[in-house]
């Protein structure tokens, strides 16, 4: 009777003393991607919030949910960003290799956008097409 007492308190112990860590980190992403839904104008605030998870994500050493580097490659080569967007697609496609014909459509189509070279005012210059 001691003994069946013991191995059930060890199991409620167990069970809750050792939450399970999500296997990726998400950050505020659902409140952050809600956020620019109900207001799209406040756009550089979600840019920030994406960055930010990605950031915490490497920082702490967890792992980057699939599609959140190619999320934010996409925001900024909506923003004009191609350079910096093919870099996180690249990384989409490192880190998650199932999407690598996703993402290698997404750099050949990048190549065919207007570049916004860093810190430039006026229009944007054709990106070099990769072969």
């Amino acid at each position: 009777m001691m003994a069946r007492l013991m191995a059930l308190a060890l199991l409620a112990a167990a069970a809750t003393g050792c939450a399970p860590q999500r296997a990726y980190h998400w950050g505020r992403y659902d409140a952050a991607l809600y956020q620019h839904y109900q207001n799209p104008a406040e756009r550089e605030a979600w840019l920030t919030s994406l960055k930010t998870t990605l950031l915490e994500a490497q920082q702490e050493g967890r792992r980057v949910p699939p599609g959140l580097f190619a999320e934010y490659g996409y925001a900024l080569l909506e923003e004009g960003s191609t350079r910096e967007a093919v870099v996180y697609f690249e990384k989409e496609k490192a880190t998650w290799p199932e999407s690598a014909v996703l993402m290698e459509k997404m750099i050949r189509n990048a190549g065919q956008r207007p570049v916004k070279p860093a810190g430039a005012t006026g229009p944007a210059t054709r990106a070099e097409t990769r072969p």
